[in-house]
């Protein structure tokens, strides 16, 4: 499994399995996010498998439902609502972590982060974002 840390609470990475599960518990991960719609792909476990096997490990899981290249507004405040309420830290994913990244970008330019900061965090986590660096400082205006 792959995890890429992008700041002192937040972690990505591409699709986890159930199994998965036992190795964001020992990394003391206590939220998970799954920004991929159910059923995107057949590879995915389901929600309510992944629901029910983090619950018993004390982690909480919550959806997403994004569609790649369509990360509106309300899927950013979504991801900022769960982020702001949830116990730390917080692991996002999608199919290879662009999407949960691009959340966590979206939102910490929300919260007041500048464009070049986000930026230069993602590219240090291996996520090219320079492509939404006009939205980046629409979102921090």
């Amino acid at each position: 499994m792959q995890i890429t840390q992008l700041d002192a609470l937040t972690y990505v990475g591409p699709q986890i399995s159930v199994a998965n599960l036992d190795e964001l518990k020992r990394l003391n991960i206590r939220t998970v996010i799954v920004a991929r719609p159910e059923g995107e792909t057949a590879d995915q476990p389901t929600i309510s498998a992944l629901r029910d096997a983090a619950g018993a490990l004390g982690i909480t899981v919550h959806q997403i439902p994004v569609v790649f290249g369509n990360i509106s507004d309300d899927d950013v405040r979504a991801y900022g609502a769960i982020t702001s309420a949830a116990d730390h830290p917080v692991f996002a994913y999608c199919r290879s972590g662009l999407r949960a990244t691009t959340l966590w970008a979206l939102s910490a330019a929300e919260q007041g982060h500048t464009p070049d900061e986000i930026l230069r965090m993602a590219k240090a986590a291996g996520f090219d974002l320079s492509a939404l660096a006009g939205r980046l400082a629409a979102q921090a205006a």
